[in-house]
């Protein structure tokens, strides 16, 4: 405080000495009040965030989870786009299509491609042949959702 009033008297800017001390004395009033209220915070309000964690249950298969949620994306985009479907849906439909023939028939689709087209019918195998090209419009319009669920039916046939 005497400083204050020293810098008041002998400095002739006393309007910024005046400015300076009133950010000061609330500076160090915020301050103040904020100690005493993290002071009044509990601490051990039941477990810490760490033993929370250790807890909780793994995930049984975080992998599984993972490639549903690409699924998922898949799906939403290709309903949008020819590209999507061809970069984006495909893939799954293939590698589904690829482990139910193998699985449940013997048939592999690359190596087998005619067994395969019979066991998986015209519609899904215009989707999941290895040797289809890319669309040529990129922004042609996606798959209608009635399609993806005949091709979905197809697949739990297989």
């Amino acid at each position: 405080m005497g400083t204050a009033a020293y810098l008041l008297l002998r400095l002739r800017q006393t309007d910024l000495v005046l400015h300076l001390y009133v950010v000061t004395l609330g500076v160090c009033g915020v301050v103040g009040l904020a100690d005493r209220a993290f002071r009044r915070l509990r601490v051990d309000d039941g477990p810490s965030l760490i033993a929370r964690i250790r807890r909780r249950p793994p995930r049984l298969h975080p992998e599984r989870v993972r490639s549903l949620e690409e699924l998922e994306h898949a799906v939403d985009f290709a309903v949008t786009t020819s590209f999507d479907v061809h970069y984006r849906l495909r893939p799954h439909l293939a590698r589904i299509a690829a482990h139910r023939l193998a699985a449940r028939r013997g048939i592999s689709l690359e190596d087998q491609p005619r067994l395969a087209r019979q066991a998986l019918g015209e519609e899904l195998w215009a989707v999941v042949d290895p040797d289809r090209e890319p669309p040529l419009e990129r922004n042609a319009p996606g798959m209608p959702l009635a399609r993806l669920r005949r091709l979905v039916a197809a697949l739990e046939q297989v």
